[in-house]
């Protein structure tokens, strides 16, 4: 699995596509997927080197806007093609995204080669916005261990006011508030009751009661009827 998922890494780069790796991975842990940000030309760029390759391929729909699921060899890549936030990526945020390759640390986490803001931001918004309570990602105990001290600096950078601003609009200072209680509840159990009020004022200050309840149930019917686990080719796929 190591070896697979850093041949990915090194085919990725040696093709020039696009990506940033939006959570850590920590081989000492099972690893259900690769969360990926992509920019839909560089995965249409993928998919044109991956139809000339010997590489084992194939995809799926995605249980939330804007992603897909692309199979390299049985390593899942999550790819979402804008940053997107909530439970089906109902909150869909169209703004310049980094990218870059990824480094190894300690010969045991892929980490994106980025500034620890930037990785903070984002991860911190998928715990905080993506999940019942932060738990429940595989990723949580890795965070906060990395953050448990450096947070309170990280909360203060300009890349995180600039995020927050992006998807709390004039909710900005209300979020600030709730996302410090967040960290100084040290990130426990209770903290699901601080992810429902971010959740909700995230909606709130986006007016997406109506989108996000639709696609609660738009991808219930999709998953239900089978349209989503469906395998389907590289010259099937429509994105």
């Amino acid at each position: 699995m190591k070896n697979k998922i850093k041949r990915i890494f090194l085919y990725l780069d040696s093709n020039s596509i696009k990506y940033l790796l939006l959570r850590p991975i920590d081989f000492e842990v099972k690893i259900n997927d690769i969360d990926l940000f992509m920019p839909k030309a560089s995965f249409k760029k993928l998919i044109n080197v991956l139809k000339n390759d010997s590489k084992s391929t194939y995809l799926k729909y995605s249980n939330a806007n804007e992603s897909i699921q692309l199979y390299i060899d049985d390593i899942l890549l999550d790819i979402k093609f804008n940053i997107c936030f909530l439970a089906r990526k109902s909150l869909i945020i169209n703004y310049n995204i980094p990218h870059s390759s990824v480094e190894i640390k300690e010969n045991r986490y892929i980490f994106p080669s980025i500034d620890d803001e930037v990785l903070f931001t984002f991860w911190t918004y998928h715990l905080i916005l993506d999940k019942v309570e932060p738990s429940l990602s595989s990723t949580y105990k890795m965070h906060n261990n990395f953050y448990k001290i450096s947070w309170k600096l990280l909360v203060k950078s300009n890349f995180f006011i600039l995020w927050t601003n992006l998807i709390f609009k004039n909710n900005s200072n209300k979020a600030l508030k709730l996302i410090k209680l967040f960290f100084d509840d040290k990130m426990n159990y209770q903290n699901k009751f601080h992810n429902k009020k971010l959740q909700n004022l995230a909606i709130l200050s986006n007016n997406l009661f109506l989108r996000f309840y639709f696609d609660k149930y738009y991808f219930k019917f999709l998953r239900f009827s089978g349209i989503i686990n469906k395998r389907r080719t590289l010259y099937e796929i429509k994105y």
